[in-house]
């Protein structure tokens, strides 16, 4: 693997895990079970889990749901919407 792509991956995990640690924090904050929170998302408890753990299994629609479920889904609109400082798309797009 090439040393750009094994850094690229390596910080993908992260981000994942950070991600995965902030839903949890989101969810116990409000005080919601595991359980619970799966039933919301419309997901399984495993499935839950597995997204707190930031693993990158779960899709991209299972972690929305949970976000969506636990009513933080507007901090990815900003991602997709470029509406975050120091877009790289609206940087180049400016040029």
């Amino acid at each position: 693997m090439p040393a750009a792509s094994h850094l690229s991956s390596a910080l993908d995990r992260q981000l994942l895990i950070q991600l995965g640690e902030r839903l949890r924090r989101a969810r116990q904050e409000q005080g919601l079970t595991t359980v619970a929170l799966a039933e919301r998302a419309g997901i399984s408890r495993m499935t839950l889990s597995a997204v707190e753990a930031g693993e990158p299994a779960p899709t991209m629609g299972t972690y929305l749901r949970v976000m969506s479920a636990l009513g933080v889904a507007g901090d990815l609109a900003l991602v997709a919407t470029g509406e975050l400082r120091g877009d790289p798309v609206d940087a180049a797009e400016s040029k």
